[in-house]
């Protein structure tokens, strides 16, 4: 990972910050260009779904609840014991011994996703209208398929760590995906014990097609195809001796796990329309993790200090997209 900068911002959404950013957007639209949009586990915290992990780092009362069972169980079958999400979050939870614990805390995942996306969903699906449908593509980190209940188009959709709306062998015995219907949400909602199993091996559990730590087990298909799609996308706005005619708009992205912010500034860094950040924290939206000088010069950054809804607001308003 390159080293990190830091950036002086101004206040939070200071009105020039925001007038910068919607032109970015408007003067890419009007030529022609694409909207890239990446979105991190803050975009999906007013809709509900719990964040695991602090800004920090540090694990949540209720991922700490399911590592204790989880650690019971392993202890009681005589292995080491997991002291953190990454040697938690591994495909060895799914082996029979703690299969029962590690679905305990999937199942929980799965069942809080089921939500109504917010506002701030439905505010950025406002600003998609705003250009052509093939000329916006989403990637995201977030596994909830809140995008495409809100409205996205399945193939404008990058999810670069699988999807909770997919199961799979965690052998695997086989790459069949699985789709989790109404049949599998009733189960899991009413047998707070039930764990899936492959009908394919009959031997191993299912989980969720979404990568985990370590994950040699992962069934890459469709996050593969998804990932060719994006590609395809950023690859047709380039243009010989001149940025990509492309802005990015990047919303809720840690640096923890610092995948989304990564591909946002690569990204943005050849963009013509730069990058447009969207945070609410003031030191993270100063920080960025690339190298590119280009994505610190002038225009080519702007960094909104703001909640989504709150951002995604005034860029509506601006573009009068409201």
């Amino acid at each position: 990972m390159a080293s990190q900068k830091t950036f002086e911002i101004k206040r939070s959404l200071d009105p020039s910050s925001v007038t910068a950013a919607a032109a970015a957007i408007e003067r890419v639209r009007h030529q022609g260009g694409g909207l890239f949009i990446l979105t991190g586990a803050g975009m999906s915290v007013a809709s509900g779904v719990p964040v695991f992990r602090g800004a920090d780092g540090s694990m949540s009362p209720d991922f700490l609840r399911f590592l204790a069972g989880y650690n019971s169980a392993r202890k009681a079958a005589g292995l080491e014991e997991a002291d953190d999400w990454f040697n938690f979050s591994v495909p060895e939870m799914f082996e029979s011994a703690t299969a029962k614990e590690a679905w305990h805390y999937w199942r929980w995942r799965m069942l809080r996703a089921i939500v109504e996306p917010a506002a701030d969903y439905k505010l950025l699906m406002q600003l998609v209208a705003t250009f052509e449908h093939d000329k916006v593509f989403i990637e995201t980190s977030n596994c909830d398929s809140l995008h495409l209940r809100a409205g996205l188009h399945a193939d404008s959709l990058h999810e670069i760590h699988g999807s909770l709306s997919r199961l799979q062998c965690s052998e695997p015995c086989c790459q069949t995906l699985q789709t989790v219907d109404e049949a599998v949400l009733r189960r899991l909602e009413c047998e707070p014990d039930w764990v899936p199993m492959c009908e394919g091996c009959g031997n191993a559990c299912l989980r969720p097609n979404v990568c985990i730590f370590g994950d040699g087990q992962l069934v890459c298909s469709e996050i593969m195809a998804q990932a060719k799609r994006a590609q395809h996308f950023v690859k047709s706005f380039e243009r010989e001796n001149a940025k990509a005619n492309l802005v990015v708009l990047e919303i809720g992205a840690g640096v923890v796990v610092p995948s989304i912010r990564y591909s946002a500034e690569t990204v943005g860094a050849r963009a013509a329309g730069g990058l447009v950040r969207i945070n609410p924290s003031h030191e993270e939206c100063a920080q960025l993790q690339s190298q590119s000088a280009s994505l610190v010069a002038g225009d080519n950054y702007a960094p909104l200090v703001a909640r989504s809804e709150e951002a995604l607001i005034a860029l509506c308003h601006a573009l009068k997209a409201d």
